[in-house]
């Protein structure tokens, strides 16, 4: 998640644009306000692309602690932030969930931080590699998992042992697809066929579980789908609670938290969590990408950034 390179999995179906370059970078800096000598935790560290920025700005003497599910997705933040070491920033990387945050600072040395920050989205570096899965566009094993390190089910154990009602459940609340009840019927029946283990099988049974007119649109027919499963597989919505709360726990008193969301359900955690009682929502409304980034990253389109700022006491 979060390779600050992309946005929404929900406009890959618009082509092969690949835009390496963080969503929302300068609003992202903006209400982070950093300065020299903080501590920052990038939650969703992906590439690198916003930790690189975030280094730069709490050089020197400052501390990066970059977490990520995705172990493979790390090798490139290392990478990125290699420039930044040298700068007198003290970049600490860990194969761990946002939700941990309070158990790798400490593991770090260190007590609390000054800020947190998370880009929810999907990578494109993820979309690109065939073996995850989690793109149709090429076709590779139903994975899915955001973390490989064997636990949960892919992609393809989640379909196969999934109810319908269920299915129908998590097509339409996480995907917004409104023939939830005809795909999930569709796949269930393909599944007593045969197991469904490729990106491709899936992608098939459900164009043909669409009506005509809804095979062709803006979007490619199975994204929301595609979408909708990942979430699922991943936890992600109750992932996000967690790491919510875990980043009250660790943000010291007026410390700052800032989170891209790309889907609807996870705007509203998001939202709902920064009028808590320990928190004070800034902004009322949400801040999007300007026209000119959509134009240059499609997917910056669904991006929508809040931020708060954790009360004292």
């Amino acid at each position: 998640m979060g390779a600050g390179s992309t946005g929404s999995p929900a406009d890959e179906g618009r082509g092969p644009v690949r835009v390496h370059e963080p969503v929302l970078l300068p609003e992202s800096l903006r209400v982070m306000d950093l300065a020299p000598g903080m501590t920052v935790v990038d939650g969703t560290v992906g590439a690198g692309g916003h930790a690189a920025a975030f280094a730069a700005a709490i050089s020197p003497e400052g501390t990066l602690v970059g977490l990520d599910r995705d172990a493979e997705i790390l090798e490139h933040a290392r990478s990125a932030l290699q420039a930044v070491s040298s700068t007198g920033v003290r970049v600490v990387l860990r194969h761990a969930s946002y939700a941990e945050v309070e158990k790798e600072l400490a593991a770090a040395g260190l007590v609390g931080c000054d800020r947190v920050f998370l880009d929810l989205g999907v990578s494109s570096l993820q979309l690109d590699s065939p073996e995850r899965g989690f793109s149709f566009m090429r076709d590779g094993p139903l994975d899915m998992r955001m973390d490989r390190r064997g636990v949960g089910p892919t992609a393809a154990e989640w379909l196969h042992e999934v109810a319908e009602t269920d299915l129908e459940a998590a097509l339409r609340d996480y995907g917004g697809e409104r023939h939830a009840r005809r795909v999930a019927r569709a796949i269930v029946a393909a599944r007593r066929r045969h197991r469904l283990e490729r990106t491709g099988q899936l992608a098939d049974v459900v164009v043909r579980a669409l009506p005509p007119k809804a095979r062709h649109g803006r979007i490619h027919a199975a994204t929301r789908t595609f979408q909708a499963v990942r979430i699922a597989v991943n936890g992600e919505l109750r992932e996000l609670e967690l790491g919510l709360e875990a980043a009250r726990r660790a943000l010291r008193p007026e410390g700052r938290l800032a989170v891209i969301a790309f889907h609807s359900a996870e705007d509203r955690v998001v939202k709902r969590f920064l009028r808590t009682d320990g928190f004070e929502l800034r902004e009322r409304k949400a801040i999007q990408a300007s026209e000119d980034e959509c134009r240059r990253n499609p997917r910056a389109r669904s991006a929508r950034l809040r931020w708060g700022v954790r009360r004292a006491g």
